[in-house]
């Protein structure tokens, strides 16, 4: 991971090996191709970071740098978007073609929606769903999930409260990977373009 000061423009390692990827905690710790980082709303000394290819959840203390593992598991394969709900704690990720629930305490991973190993397009009932390399997610109500599905070209919403997977038709999707909501606009980061949409 790299920290950018944007007082000076400039760049420095701030937790891992440049040029070393592997799975290590403590103070050298060892990442391989970390992906998504949020603030952990139950500690804000520390950061939450899905660790692509270690199929993890990783922590970094904000201060003393030092690498920890926060769940490690198989059902978590090619785990990429991280979200976390404000009331609970808990984690959401989006990892292969699903996306699964860590509880903050107990620390279990549940699939919530779509099938790890069957990409695909489908809206339907949550375990029904079929997504297609999901990238990022937010909550945008309270167990509303907004998820940027990646090679469908597609804005989905997963929501909790009725079983369902619909999709938000929008246009000019090219490859939706990052998210962000705020000021009543939300920002859509894309293969060669950031879109915004108002959500008034």
């Amino acid at each position: 991971m790299r920290l950018i000061d944007r007082t000076t423009n400039k760049t420095s390692v701030f937790s891992g090996q440049c040029q070393s990827g592997g799975y290590q905690d403590g103070p050298t710790g060892q990442f391989s191709k970390p992906h998504s980082v949020v603030i952990d709303e139950r500690d804000m000394n520390q950061l939450l970071i899905t660790d692509h290819l270690n199929a993890a959840v990783r922590t970094v203390n904000v201060k003393s740098q030092a690498v920890g593992t926060f769940v490690k598991s198989d059902s978590l394969q090619y785990i990429r978007g991280i979200t976390q709900e404000e009331k609970s704690g808990d984690l959401y990720v989006t990892a292969d073609n699903a996306v699964y629930r860590i509880t903050y305490t107990q620390r279990t991973v549940t699939l919530i929606s779509g099938s790890p190993r069957s990409p695909g397009y489908r809206d339907s009932p949550l375990l029904d769903s079929r997504f297609n390399n999901p990238e990022a997610l937010i909550f945008i109500a309270l167990h509303v999930l907004l998820i940027a599905d990646y090679n469908n070209n597609k804005l989905r919403l997963v929501d909790m409260n009725s079983d369902k997977v619909t999709t938000l038709h929008v246009t000019s999707l090219n490859y939706p990977a990052s998210l962000l909501l705020t000021n009543n606009s939300l920002y859509v980061g894309q293969q060669n373009k950031i879109t915004q949409y108002n959500c008034e």
